[in-house]
């Protein structure tokens, strides 16, 4: 499977792809430390998207809010306290895969895969809202 897209032309992720490589835009919420973003994609001539094709595209972990206490930070079920981790990639002959770590990959706590660019995108956006906006895990 290689990692090349038919995107609906009003979508917005279509709008933000150009004929060359760049980061495909995303909306990282408070509380992120975006560690590696290889994120990128490019159109090709044709008008489909090209994605770049690592399994290393994308790594966030959460930051422990500035204000919080060290008491606060020290309570175990405080979802804002803890380090989780999400990672993405593009896995062959599976495609994109988003997977949330608490804290590391002996913990994995959800995951998610597609072979659809706009869904894994999607996917990543919600899933580091809820976890640092909703103080939620994602179910998957």
């Amino acid at each position: 499977m290689d990692p090349i897209f038919r995107l609906p032309p009003n979508s917005p992720l279509a709008v933000t792809v150009s004929e060359d490589w760049g980061l495909i835009p995303l909306r990282v919420p408070a509380g992120w430390n975006v560690i590696y973003n290889q994120l990128s994609a490019r159109r090709l001539p044709d008008g489909r998207v090209e994605a770049n094709d690592s399994e290393d595209l994308y790594w966030a972990r959460t930051a422990p809010p500035p204000w919080l206490t060290a008491e606060e930070v020290a309570e175990e079920g405080d979802l804002r306290a803890r380090e989780i981790n999400i990672d993405a990639g593009w896995y062959d002959g599976y495609g994109f895969r988003v997977v949330v770590l608490d804290p590391d990959w002996d913990h994995e706590r959800a995951s998610y895969t597609t072979p659809d660019l706009g869904e894994f995108v999607a996917t990543l956006e919600a899933w580091m809202w809820v976890i640092t906006q909703r103080g939620k895990l994602p179910t998957s």
